[in-house]
């Protein structure tokens, strides 16, 4: 399949009827029977079907790649290509996991070939993505919630894309740890040995900020 098909495919997934943004499916999760169902039709000629999937599962897809991905406009365009990957190989998916556990593996994938690929090229993180100086002198006694997490993702900003993406896809997407070995090849016991070094690191950077975001 050629690039340019591609492109013009993504054209057509992510016009307006497709709420990238926020999703316009319903809340609800949809049953593994039903995805299957879906695909399998999706498969069979109904291409159109492919929609209520992208709505289903893009907020949640985009959410992860931004955590991995600097920029908004480079976050968008690889969860696009997500869902444009997913879909020319959809033929590819078993049902042997999760249909999002699978898309999880691809955007895993490609944000963290992505954002390393930005790395390489000295592309320079945004001022305001630096940890702020956490030493006694600076830090206000009360920090509100919400200041609280802005500092913890600036924490996250400054890890390996590969750890921004375990330690959102656990916390924040609540993907069980074998859910994780799917999407990242690893086993147990490194996802584990993983995220607990993660959360060390973090915790240094954050002092006693870490607890209240992460405990």
């Amino acid at each position: 399949m050629t690039r340019g098909i591609k492109k013009g495919y993504k054209r057509i997934i992510f016009c307006k009827r497709c709420n990238f943004e926020t999703g316009s499916a319903s809340k609800k999760q949809m049953k593994r029977e039903e995805e299957l169902k879906i695909i399998e039709r999706i498969l069979n000629g109904e291409t159109a079907l492919y929609n209520q999937l992208v709505n289903l599962h893009a907020p949640r897809i985009l959410s992860v790649v931004r955590g991995v991905v600097s920029g908004r406009e480079d976050a968008e365009e690889v969860a696009q290509d997500v869902f444009v990957k997913a879909y020319f190989s959809l033929k590819s998916f078993r049902g042997e996991c999760s249909f999002s556990t699978w898309l999880f593996r691809i955007a895993f994938n490609m944000s963290v070939s992505k954002a390393r690929q930005r790395r390489t090229e000295h592309v320079p993180m945004e001022k305001s993505a630096a940890v702020p100086d956490t030493s006694a002198e600076s830090r206000e006694e009360s920090m509100d919630k919400e200041n609280r997490f802005r500092i913890l993702y600036k924490a996250i900003d400054e890890l390996e894309p590969s750890d921004r993406f375990l330690i959102l896809s656990f916390y924040n997407h609540e993907k069980s740890i074998k859910e994780i070995c799917d999407i990242c090849g690893m086993t147990e016991s490194n996802v584990k040995v993983r995220l607990h070094r993660i959360k060390k690191r973090l915790g240094v950077m954050l002092g006693d900020k870490m607890e209240v975001c992460y405990g």
